[in-house]
């Protein structure tokens, strides 16, 4: 694995723990941005791994899906929280009129956790 999947990944961990550290503030509904954060940074470590780097969120969402999900890499319910997890981060962050549901934010930052951990497990080197 290179210093930049590497770094990806860390990136995938951190934004993960941060949402579960916001979520326990009065502030939970803000944790649905990093959760999401987890999830697209693993994605691109694991498009990295395979020689894609891409240039947009949209772009990542394809890519994920046509070389992961249904490629079979990876269960394609991957593919669905990170697609979800983007339209609730744009509700979150820009949406000031809709909030979105602690119930959801609770469920995407266990589906980042989720997400984040079976990227690092593919991109784990076989063992000798």
């Amino acid at each position: 694995m290179n210093d930049e999947i590497q770094l990806f990944l860390e990136r995938a961990r951190e934004d993960w723990l941060f949402a579960e550290n916001i979520y326990r503030t009065p502030y939970a509904q803000r944790a649905a941005s990093p959760a999401y954060y987890a999830m697209f940074h693993a994605a691109e470590a694991l498009l990295l791994s395979i020689g894609i780097e891409t240039k947009s969120h949209a772009a990542t969402k394809a890519a994920f899906g046509k070389h992961f999900a249904k490629a079979g890499r990876l269960d394609s319910k991957f593919h669905r929280y990170l697609v979800d997890g983007f339209d609730a981060r744009i509700t979150a962050d820009y949406d000031v009129t809709i909030t979105v549901k602690l119930e959801t934010v609770e469920e995407m930052i266990g589906q980042a956790r989720e997400f984040v951990e079976a990227a690092e497990r593919y991109l784990q080197p076989p063992p000798p």
